[in-house]
């Protein structure tokens, strides 16, 4: 039998636990965990995993620099094999690797561990519970993510709580982990940074609603290595490579009030729909520069104009645009800059247009001549904006038109 040692927490355990199936069907051998006594209520979600606990090992382990220097960490029977991304005797974070586009934490232990690349990860048996209308449970810290805002969970809090919500902050809770897992399983709605016990939420498919928001570390320090900016490492797509239904929002420091009405006044506090569990569906596209800040100046717009309802149901993909434009703006000229508040600006005289326009045409009125012709020279204009743009960025191929002029 091999000994699969976990020196990691949370979010570690649930993965090797997922891909233990997978792991004995691709080598054809027995394996068992080796988890802390406190992590064992994870293992004990997936029916048929088998583990012991190793706490005094996993300690030698994770505090002998030398043992971790010296030792031949190999998949082998009747030997440990110490399953974590910076093992190793190069010393180099494997795990730096999951900041990029398309490549996960699941994808990594998949190759730590040796198995397939699409090995699926098992389903956990999430605790038997009623979802109590109104429960929300606020997890505030994370082991693996820095906690800069402790007063926006406090403020996060207290509005949940005016606004109706029964309230349990985590951290005077005084749950184990077993006891957290269970009172998510029972909640409406729970709210908390990237860490382990959301992913477990997410991947697992609890039935509660979830919202994501981590602190900002943009720019952070080599004391964080995992990133060096917030996104995409902390959107749930990170954890398993898949998305879900969720919210996400980066913390940020002076913002910390806008950020509570926002989640206050969000999808999941709204009640928009109901919430699905499963995996959502989307497609990742090539775009030119011109498609995307085209895309990105509408949802900004939207964002400025619609009411707080319509506002919640497009913020999720207004931040996940507008955190792809900080990267672009590494590219940005002054022109692009130029041509893309110019395009923002048609953006906002469309809407108008628009929002008059549409109501007269329903109700059979139907559109003036000048509205007519305001509207042609917007949408000319518009795809000029994006030509001019995917020019000055040296876009690969521009949009085309086959009822304008070109030049």
């Amino acid at each position: 039998m091999i000994n699969l040692v976990i020196l990691g927490g949370t979010g570690d355990v649930y993965m090797l636990s997922a891909l233990l199936g997978a792991f004995k069907e691709a080598h054809g051998r027995d394996a068992q965990l080796v988890v802390r006594q406190r992590y064992a209520c994870i293992a004990d979600l997936f029916p048929g995993v088998q583990y012991r606990l190793g706490d005094a090992e996993i300690d030698e382990a994770e505090r002998n620099p030398a043992m971790q220097r010296d030792y031949d960490n190999v998949l082998a029977d009747g030997r440990n094999f110490y399953a974590h991304p910076s093992f190793f005797r190069t010393n180099v974070r494997i795990d730096n690797l999951t900041t990029k586009q398309d490549v996960s934490q699941a994808d990594m232990y998949r190759v730590l561990l040796r198995i397939p690349w699409g090995a699926p990860l098992a389903l956990p048996k999430i605790p038997e519970a009623t979802t109590k209308p109104g429960k929300a449970v606020v997890i505030p810290d994370a082991r693996s993510w820095p906690n800069l805002h402790h007063e926006f969970w406090d403020r996060l809090c207290a509005r949940l709580s005016g606004d109706g919500w029964s309230v349990t902050n985590n951290n005077a809770s005084g749950w184990t982990l077993q006891q957290l897992l269970q009172a998510c399983a029972e909640a409406e709605w729970v709210v908390g940074p990237q860490c382990g016990v959301m992913s477990i939420l997410v991947t697992g498919r609890f039935p509660c609603r979830k919202t994501l928001a981590s602190s900002n570390i943009d720019n952070a320090p080599a004391i964080y290595p995992f990133s060096t900016h917030t996104f995409p490492y902390a959107y749930v797509t990170k954890f398993s490579n898949q998305d879900y239904d969720v919210e996400e929002f980066k913390i940020v420091g002076g913002q910390e009030d806008e950020l509570v009405d926002i989640i206050a006044r969000g999808q999941n506090a709204l009640r928009l729909w109901p919430h699905n569990p499963d995996p959502v569906v989307s497609i990742n596209v090539p775009l030119t520069p011109g498609d995307f800040l085209d895309r990105l100046a509408v949802l900004t717009v939207k964002r400025e104009r619609f009411p707080a309802e319509k506002r919640a149901a497009i913020e999720r993909e207004y931040q996940r645009h507008n955190e792809l434009y900080v990267r672009l703006r590494a590219h940005m000229t002054p022109e692009a800059d130029d041509l893309v508040s110019r395009l923002a600006d048609l953006h906002r005289k469309n809407f108008d247009l628009l929002e008059r326009m549409v109501p007269e045409a329903l109700g059979g009125g139907g559109m003036t001549p000048e509205d007519h012709v305001e509207a042609v020279r917007n949408n000319k204009a518009r795809v000029e904006l994006k030509q001019a743009i995917d020019a000055a960025l040296h876009a690969p191929y521009t949009e085309s038109k086959s009822y304008f002029p070109e030049g």
